[in-house]
């Protein structure tokens, strides 16, 4: 039983610690923590990519998310 055991932690660790990190990265905006959203500029929407920590700066001054197909209005 003991290596029936091994095997399993062998394999499952790795698993368990690969889903921990995808949750995280997920949970931040995805990688490194960045999100893209529709920024107001020059009277028209540009796509930009910046930190989850100046989202809500953005989306105070009107800028929103892309639309379900990544889209800008």
């Amino acid at each position: 039983m003991p290596r029936a055991r091994r095997l399993l932690l062998t394999l499952l660790l790795p698993a368990i610690i690969l889903a921990a990190f995808a949750a995280t990265a997920m949970a931040n905006g995805g990688p490194a923590g960045k999100v893209d959203i529709c920024h107001w500029a020059s009277h028209k929407f540009v796509a930009i990519n910046i930190s989850v920590h100046a989202l809500p700066a953005h989306l105070r001054h009107g800028d929103v998310f892309p639309d379900d197909y990544g889209q800008c209005p």
